[in-house]
């Protein structure tokens, strides 16, 4: 490697604690390629290749092109792998050398750093980072950073947040960073890098976590039905229901016969936890009584709520007794008929006597 300035060095050890601390974890934990012959920080590549040194003391392992902290935490905090929190600002890093000795003056060509940020919500997010150049060997290299929280989140990136940095230059870039890839270069966008690491640099920039944080699970349901009987042919009921994360709108009671045939039904309109509902009918017989509880967030199946009841028959009426005493017929044979005609002539002729004798 070239001896550099304290102020290229300065640049270049940016991440130098970060690495050390994080180059074990991060290689179990992400995942880079392709494949590709490695170099050291004393000997380096004899042909243009990105990031294949594996002890950069700046960088740690320059496999790994892609690291993510907190936008306000400091540059050593940096890692392949982090957990975030609802709203919060991750920065994301993508380190790009040319590999290939100084001495040797060979400039990498439309060098490009292009990043793969998900749109999906999930609770763990892989972010992908590609570094290409049209004359390096392999023709582009790339790394994994993993973001993950318990619950399911997004990422969204903050428009006009891509920036480049090197030892020569520090400007905004596009951000077709996550999109189709930005040029890159020591001096600027142009795509030139030439070998050695101070023309390396980094590209940066902000994104925002989205956590969906889940729904209360809702829970309801018709836990009791009781009944009274008022009367041979009035029964009444009191439906009691529980309701968590959910409200009440009304309770559905329904009377069937022994055939299943509804013969009665009734909608309780009401928020409370219980209502009440009274079934009358005169026919004999057996009753099913069911109860549906309706809330805003679905309907309560039955499983309780149900109850038979049996409308007796109606007493037969009895005879009704005459209080008093009966008075007996008179013996109609023939010899009484013959009686009460002689005594009705009898009595005929002492009217008859007794009107001739005053008229």
């Amino acid at each position: 490697m070239r001896i550099f300035s304290k102020r290229r060095a300065g640049f270049v050890g940016l991440g130098v604690l970060t690495t050390v601390a994080v180059a074990a974890v991060a290689s179990a934990a992400v995942t880079f390629g392709p494949d590709r012959p490695t170099f050291t920080w004393a000997n380096p590549a004899s042909y243009i290749t990105f990031n294949s040194i594996t002890d950069n003391p700046f960088w740690g392992d320059e496999r790994y092109v892609v690291k993510v902290r907190d936008v306000n935490a400091s540059t050593n905090a940096s890692s392949t792998k982090m957990t975030v929190t609802d709203n919060q600002e991750v920065l994301v890093t993508v380190y790009f050398h040319n590999n290939a000795a100084a001495k040797l003056n060979l400039v990498a060509k439309n060098t490009k750093v292009q990043v793969n940020l998900p749109s999906v919500t999930a609770a763990n997010q892989e972010l992908k980072a590609t570094i290409s150049a049209d004359n390096a060997n392999p023709g582009s290299v790339f790394s994994t950073a993993d973001l993950t929280n318990a619950n399911p989140f997004r990422l969204e990136y903050i428009s006009g947040s891509a920036q480049l940095k090197t030892n020569n230059v520090t400007t905004t870039l596009s951000d077709s960073v996550v999109g189709g890839g930005v040029l890159v270069g020591t001096n600027g966008p142009d795509g030139n890098v030439p070998g050695c690491s101070e023309f390396a640099g980094k590209v940066s920039f902000r994104v925002k976590v989205k956590v969906e944080h889940p729904q209360p699970v809702s829970k309801f349901a018709c836990d009791a039905l009781d009944v009274s009987k008022v009367s041979r042919t009035r029964f009444d009921f009191t439906a009691h229901a529980s309701a968590t994360n959910a409200t009440v709108q009304s309770y559905v009671f329904t009377a069937k016969d022994a055939n299943g045939n509804v013969v009665d039904t009734q909608t309780v309109s009401t928020s409370a936890l219980s209502a009440n509902y009274s079934f009358n009918q005169t026919k004999a017989g057996t009753y099913t009584v069911s109860v549906v509880v309706k809330t805003d967030k679905g309907d309560a199946p039955v499983n309780a709520c149900e109850k038979q009841v049996t409308v007796e028959e109606a007493p037969h009426e009895a005879t009704p007794v005459v209080s008093g005493k009966v008075t007996e017929l008179p013996n109609t044979g023939a010899g009484a008929v013959a009686g009460i005609f002689a005594g009705v002539s009898a009595l005929a002729g002492a009217g008859h006597y007794v009107f001739r004798r005053y008229f």
